[in-house]
């Protein structure tokens, strides 16, 4: 990908630094030979980030002083509450609506690109997931706050690029708790116990074989990074356009650690997830190649090996 340097003498913000994505991101931008960023997040939740040690940046700030930002040059938002099980509207919207309208005002004050975080939960059940408006239906308040600010945006005259991400996996996610990803769960599982527990088939699905558009946080962040370079005006999916199976996850796990046992433990899906849970999601990412996004996605087995590969050397 190409080595871009977008106004080097000006700032980058990146919201959500300690986060995933955030943090990946930022990353990036220092293997681009970027350091002069503005990572923000929650410092009283997370007052000196351990993978902060091994990023290069101006200042870190707390994610309500948002004074004196000047000479921006381009936003990464990645800041939100992710919780999708957060039921408080009044708190979601405040942060993924009303907070995210000041993060967007600062871009628009510098002239700055404006590259944010939207989700794939936008489409809830539906699994057609072009980019259009019939293909909306959020079942959650967390869904609703993301789809809201997409409609705000794409209101507004000034650029901006929206990123419905599908289900990422990668290093960094570590502190995500509850909300990390399938493989990190399946991993620390089976890391614990030698097995690997999934649901048991619903509605014409096999155990196991329910299925998602896996994608690995490398190809997320050079989707992330390909924008910077754009003028675009549009909201775009970040997913692989091939869905994988839950059991296709698992069994790279397990060939990872060379496990020939393959123990997988099949249990009965709560009775009050079935109408409302997603045994198919995938990408239609049309629009992002017709945008010039060219570049190829890490396979199923490939991300797997590179993030276990990466957790079993940060944890040595």
């Amino acid at each position: 990908m190409t080595n871009f340097f977008l106004g080097v003498n000006n700032l980058i913000i990146v919201t959500g630094a300690a986060g995933f994505i955030g943090y990946n991101i930022a990353k990036r931008l220092n293997l681009m030979g970027r350091e002069d960023l503005i990572l923000i997040d929650n410092k009283k939740k997370y007052p000196n980030p351990k993978n902060f040690n091994n990023l290069r940046f101006k200042e870190y700030r707390h994610f309500l002083s948002l004074e004196n930002l000047e000479n921006i040059t381009c936003i990464f938002h990645q800041g939100a509450c992710s919780d999708t099980m957060e039921y408080d509207k009044k708190f979601m919207m405040g942060v993924n609506l009303e907070y995210s309208k000041k993060i967007f005002s600062i871009a628009k004050e510098n002239n700055a690109k404006f590259i944010y975080a939207s989700s794939a939960s936008v489409y809830g059940l539906n699994k057609n997931s072009e980019e259009i408006e019939e293909n909306e239906s959020p079942l959650n308040v967390y869904a609703e706050s993301k789809l809201l600010f997409d409609k705000y945006i794409m209101n507004q005259e000034y650029p901006a690029v929206g990123l419905r991400y599908f289900n990422v996996y990668g290093r960094g996610e570590e502190n995500k708790g509850k909300m990390a990803s399938m493989a990190y769960k399946m991993n620390y599982e089976y890391l614990q116990h030698k097995k690997i527990t999934l649901f048991k088939g619903t509605d014409g699905y096999q155990d196991g074989e329910q299925m998602r558009d896996f994608i690995y946080i490398d190809d997320v962040v050079s989707i992330n990074m390909f924008f910077m370079e754009k003028s675009f005006h549009d909201i775009y999916n970040v997913g692989t356009g091939k869905a994988e199976t839950f059991n296709a996850v698992a069994e790279n796990i397990f060939k990872f650690y060379d496990d020939t046992n393959r123990n997988f433990n099949y249990i009965d899906m709560p009775s009050y997830l079935i109408p409302k849970y997603q045994n198919f999601t995938q990408a239609n990412i049309k629009k992002l190649i017709a945008a010039g996004y060219n570049y190829e996605f890490f396979g199923i087995s490939e991300g797997i090996e590179a993030y276990l590969n990466d957790l079993n050397t940060s944890s040595a």
